[in-house]
């Protein structure tokens, strides 16, 4: 199966605003580092718009994303309803902001707007599970977006909190870590699926992700620059680090979301029946 770019780039984009506004949320409930949260929100909302615009483009015609859209059991109307509510409530948050509300007004917003934010972050990944693509066919997969959204939230953090020149929040650390190491054991799961999975075929086969064509992309691309760099940012990440610091972290975590998403693809071969 060839690589769907555009898709691609929309589950990169989704999960990296559903991450960055949980650390806005945050915020919000800690009451600490007010600074980052008008930032914070403006760029999820952009990210959010590249997402969606990314998702159109997928299509074949673009113009007929209404027609689409007319189909309220389709994926594709679920999760543009998803972007949609999580969008709005990313502008309310800003309205909320711009205003000076209350911080009990704003953490409710904040709240509000997680609910579709993480029903997106899961959704993205559902969308890809079917039985007549037996690689794709388990939760394993929106598991592993969800994760992919808290790993790249967390360097988006610190990269915000780099840009304010502000210390990091103690917890980060050892969040990034914890999420990290779900993210690991989520890859060997799926790993573990594909090899067990029904109708063995070469195309969608574990031995080719390990030590096959996709071996380059799976440890360069994924388990080097994904993991194993990261950890060790973090290993050696201090409070005055500098800012190229955690942007360095954040652009290895979106590299190898990047990464995964593509040996996804690859392996999404159908089963295919001869009668």
């Amino acid at each position: 199966m060839i690589i769907e770019w555009s898709l691609v780039f929309f589950t990169l984009f989704a999960g990296l605003a559903v991450g960055t506004f949980a650390c806005v949320a945050l915020t919000e409930w800690t009451g600490k580092a007010s600074e980052v949260r008008m930032t914070g929100a403006v760029v999820v909302l952009v990210t959010l718009a590249a997402s969606g615009l990314s998702s159109v483009l997928h299509l074949g015609h673009p113009e007929r994303i209404f027609g689409a859209l007319g189909h309220p059991t389709s994926g594709i109307f679920m999760e543009a309803l998803a972007i949609g509510l999580f969008g709005l409530g990313v502008f309310f948050y800003i309205l909320a902001l711009r205003r000076n509300a209350s911080a009990q007004s704003r953490r409710l917003v904040a709240t509000i707007s997680m609910i579709p934010a993480l029903a997106l972050a899961f959704a993205v990944g559902d969308s890809y599970v079917m039985a007549s693509r037996p690689a794709w066919n388990t939760l394993l997969l929106p598991l592993l977006y969800v994760a992919s959204a808290a790993v790249m939230g967390c360097f988006a953090t610190a990269v915000l909190f780099a840009r304010f020149n502000l210390a990091p929040p103690e917890k980060l650390k050892p969040a990034t870590v914890c999420a990290l190491i779900v993210q690991a054991v989520l890859i060997i799961a799926f790993l573990i699926h594909m090899a067990a999975a029904p109708y063995w075929e070469i195309s969608r086969s574990a031995s080719r992700v390990l030590y096959g064509d996709l071996a380059p992309l799976f440890w360069v691309g994924l388990v080097l620059v994904g993991l194993l760099i990261p950890a060790f940012l973090l290993q050696r990440a201090r409070k005055d680090a500098p800012p190229r610091f955690a942007s360095f972290g954040l652009a290895c975590v979106l590299m190898a979301g990047v990464a995964f998403r593509a040996i996804m693809f690859l392996v999404g071969s159908g089963v295919r029946h001869f009668f």
